[in-house]
């Protein structure tokens, strides 16, 4: 059985070879948390690829491929591996974007990274979370993204690598706690 268990030693080497400093107590909000990773990678055309999902969380809407890290796996193997397994893609030009702390329901709590890279158009597999999807980056916001992905949309594009800390009421609506620049 795979342990989905957040790794905070491994997740400080990660942030400290990013040259980030997060205290492990603003990451952790409950023992719920799981460490989990996504990635917002464009083509040569302009195009984000997209999965419109099938399970929760966020299910019915478009969202980055990406998934859990699994124990003892660093933040990198996992969006390599994650992403791959979901799209048979390779990503280039990995580039840390955001990290968000979550905290709510079930199925909410998260330490995500999200990521920004670089990939090659091609035919896309199926996938068994959902329907994989080339997006024009033009319209890419105005897509049938989550309320949280909308909200933190431009934390994720931005020069700067942002943290930000998100609680989710029972209802599943987010807030944006706060952010900073790391």
């Amino acid at each position: 059985m795979i342990n989905y268990k957040v790794n905070y030693e491994i997740l400080q080497v990660f942030l400290k070879n990013q040259g980030i400093k997060i205290e492990n107590s603003a990451l952790y909000k409950n023992e719920s948390q799981k460490s989990a990773v996504m990635c917002y990678a464009k083509n040569e055309f302009n195009e984000y690829l997209l999965l419109k999902r099938i399970k929760e969380p966020f299910s019915g809407f478009l969202v980055p491929p990406g998934g859990k890290t699994e124990n003892n796996e660093s933040v990198e193997e996992a969006m390599k591996r994650e992403y791959m397994e979901e799209t048979g893609l390779e990503l280039d030009n990995i580039k840390l974007s955001c990290i968000t702390t979550e905290n709510g329901p079930e199925n909410y709590n998260w330490i995500l990274f999200i990521f920004t890279a670089d990939i090659k158009k091609s035919e896309l597999p199926a996938c068994n979370e959902g329907e994989l999807v080339w997006i024009e980056e033009s319209s890419l916001k105005n897509q049938n993204l989550s309320e949280i992905d909308k909200m933190i949309y431009d934390f994720v594009f931005s020069e700067n690598r942002y943290f930000v800390d998100i609680s989710y009421d029972s209802d599943k609506n987010p807030k944006i706690n706060r952010s900073e620049i790391v």
